[in-house]
Parts: structure tokens; sequence; C-alpha cells
């Protein structure tokens, strides 16, 4: 069986410590200072049986060949890529091939015999025509180009004009993640994810968030609100506009997207909400402090309950479900767990629909040469400048509807 952690007899203890440097330097914490958990790398040698005998080395080799890790590095241990590619893979067979795969990142005799299915039958995803139309610069009109379209006329809006926020954005002279509405990329080498804030009903996990990568696009649900706040100086809402992240953990707990430049003075923007939990234009008279704290993270199973607790202002993406490549509404409800306690100590367990950005993030994007995520938040009415990626967008929150009750 083969985890995180699990490496080859000849991967020597110099390789190693040159991977937990490569992890320090990833994610700006020590492994060691990492909670003690399932998400905690801990080494263990691959004990191979006859029912499952490729090596680490192997798979990875494997997963490179077949395309779920394309930059990876066959060097015989499982770390935190490998685990996403592996997942990644898994969950491709499990929702495309409609076949039995549990994605929970061990390589067991099940997975091996589907990684050698692949490799037997010259198999690769369906979406190896589209990363290679969006390589050569070739990508016709889909989902991914009319969103970065509209991303683009969202930019053009609001530096002709921009709303009493954004130009406190712009007026803002210290470092910080949150950038000005002129230096907002919307470049396709990047990965884009794309939140949008609803403020119909607030505090509930009923926002959507588009991620785009290599030409393609997924949806994942979840709230761009704030819950409850311990601090005296009011709830913190994240500013509308583009922000750089990065992989680091949460919590010392598990990977997810914190500001890239975590601690080195900078932060994302946040405007506090001294009265409620509601944002409105007098918060504003308070003026932007930077915050180094407002992940994007997983929020547990998704549900129509309160954000309550969950987020003192973090973006959170839930576990239920999500949009696949080919918009097909995908379920975990069978396998996700409703909080860090069940995935911990339930067998089988995982944070579902959250997995599946962090793997595409991890390992799909593992080629791209940068681990920058560009974070745009934008408010509901911003989608009025594509009245069918608006309608598209409604009707995806319906359906997400259908498993969220």
């Amino acid at each position: 069986m083969i985890q995180l952690g699990t490496c080859d007899a000849t991967v020597s203890d110099g390789a190693r410590d040159a991977y937990l440097k490569l992890v320090k330097t990833v994610t700006r914490v020590d492994l060691k200072d990492v909670r003690d958990g399932i998400d905690k790398l801990a080494f263990g040698a691959h004990a191979p049986t006859a029912q499952q005998n490729m090596s680490v080395s192997a798979i990875q080799q494997a997963l490179k060949d077949i395309g779920f890790f394309p930059g990876g590095q066959a060097d015989g241990i499982c770390g935190y890529r490998t685990l996403s590619a592996i997942r990644l893979f898994q969950e491709y067979v499990r929702t495309v091939e409609k076949q039995p795969c549990t994605p929970d990142g061990v390589v067991g005799p099940t997975t091996q015999a589907h990684i050698q299915r692949w490799i037997d039958n010259g198999q690769r995803p369906e979406w190896d025509p589209t990363i290679e139309q969006w390589k050569t610069g070739t990508l016709g009109s889909s989902q991914y180009t009319r969103w970065l379209a509209l991303l683009s006329k969202v930019k053009a809006k609001y530096a002709a004009s921009p709303n009493r926020m954004l130009q406190l954005v712009n007026a803002y002279t210290r470092a910080t993640d949150t950038k000005k509405v002129a230096e907002w990329d919307f470049d396709p080498k990047y990965m884009h994810l794309v939140g949008i804030r609803r403020t119909e009903v607030r505090g509930k996990f009923d926002d959507v968030f588009v991620f785009l990568i290599k030409g393609l696009a997924f949806k994942f649900q979840g709230s761009t609100e704030p819950g409850s706040t311990e601090s005296e100086r009011g709830t913190p809402f994240l500013v509308q506009g583009q922000h750089d992240y990065h992989f680091g953990w949460h919590q010392r707990r598990y990977l997810a997207l914190r500001p890239e430049h975590l601690g080195t003075g900078k932060g994302v923007l946040v405007v506090r909400s001294k009265d409620n939990d509601q944002l409105d234009d007098r918060d504003l008279d308070n003026g932007l402090e930077p915050n180094y704290t407002i992940n994007i993270h997983w929020g547990g199973k998704g549900t129509t309950f309160n954000v309550n607790n969950w987020s003192a202002g973090c973006q959170v993406i839930n576990g239920t479900m999500y949009l696949n490549h080919k918009d097909d509404l995908i379920d975990c409800s069978a396998f996700v767990a409703r909080n860090n306690k069940e995935v911990a100590n339930t067998p089988g367990k995982t944070r579902g629909a959250y997995n599946v950005l962090v793997d595409l993030a991890t390992a799909l994007s593992s080629d791209m040469g940068s681990n920058t995520v560009k974070y745009t938040l934008l408010a509901a009415e911003d989608l009025g400048l594509d009245p069918t990626l608006k309608q598209e967008l409604a009707d995806a929150r319906a359906r997400a509807g259908t498993l969220l009750r």
C-alpha cells in the first residue's frame, strides 16, 4: 500500500531531508511544526505485496505518463503532490469512467489495477485536447475563455469607475497581496479562482467559486462571507478584487491557500464591520487593514447551515459537491466528512470536493512553474457584464441545491 509518506527502499536520508526542506520552502512552515494527524507526512518504507507490487517511483512515473502529474518527479517519495496526483486520478476514474474507486490517496490493489489498465491501453484524460489548445493559445470559446473575458470586463469597469472600496485599495500605500485595479492580471498562465459574493442572504454557504486551470473550469460551493469573530476590531470582510494566494497550512493542520507573502509583513486587505456581520458603506470609514489569516480553506460537508464560526473572514469551500470540467454535478456526499475530527478518525472519510480543488492546483499544475493562485472576489452584480455566465451560474447553484438541502 502506498500513501502519504511512503518511500521506496532506494530513497536516501539525504533525499528525504531535501524533500522536507522543499515542503518548508513551499508552505513557509517547518513540517515538524504542523499538527500531528493524517495530513502530516511521516516517512515509512514501501512494502510491496503480490496485489500491490508497483514501487512509489513507478506509480509517480505512471501518473506522469497518463497525464495526472505532468511536472511531477519520480523520486520515490509519496509527498503532497504525489498524494494529489493519486487522488485526482482516483476521482477521474470514479466520476468520468464511473468505476469503483475511492479518492482517498491510497494506492492499493484496486487503484494499481486502474493505473495499470490506463498504461496498458495508452489512455489519457479526455481533457487532454483542451489543455493542448490552452498551451498553444488556440482554445476556442468555452466557459474558461468566457470567464477570463468577464474578468477583463470587470477590470475595465472598475478601472474607469472604481467604487469606494476599490478607491481605498488603489490609494493603499503599504505592501499587500491585494492588487490595485490596474494590477489585476488575468493571464492564462496562472491558475485563477473566482469567488462570487452574494448579498441576498447573508451568512450562508450559498456562494460559488470557479476554478480556472489550463483551459478547464470547475465550480465549487461555499461562502465568501465571514462568520463570527472574537476580534474587538470587528468582523473582517475580504475586499473586492484580486489577491495573490499560495499553498500553505491552515491552522497548521491541512493544506489550504494562504496570502502569498506570508511572514513578510504583507497580507490581504480587509474591511472591519464594527457593529454587525454585514458590510455597508459606513464600514469603509474605518479604512482598510492588512490581514495574514484570511485563508481559502475547507468549510466542512456543505449544508444550508449558517456560516457561524466557520470563518473569521476566510473564504471557505465545502465538500459535498462540485461541477467538473464537463459541467457535470459530482456528488461527494457518500464519503465527505463533517469536520476534521471525522477525517482523522473515520476510515474512508475525506474532505470531498475540497480535495479536488487542492489536487487540481497541486498535481495538474505541477508543470506550470508558478504556485500562485490569483483569487478574484467579485460582487454578484458584476455578473451582469455577461448574462449568459450569470444564468449558467444560477443554474449551477440550483443544481447544487439539490444535494445541499
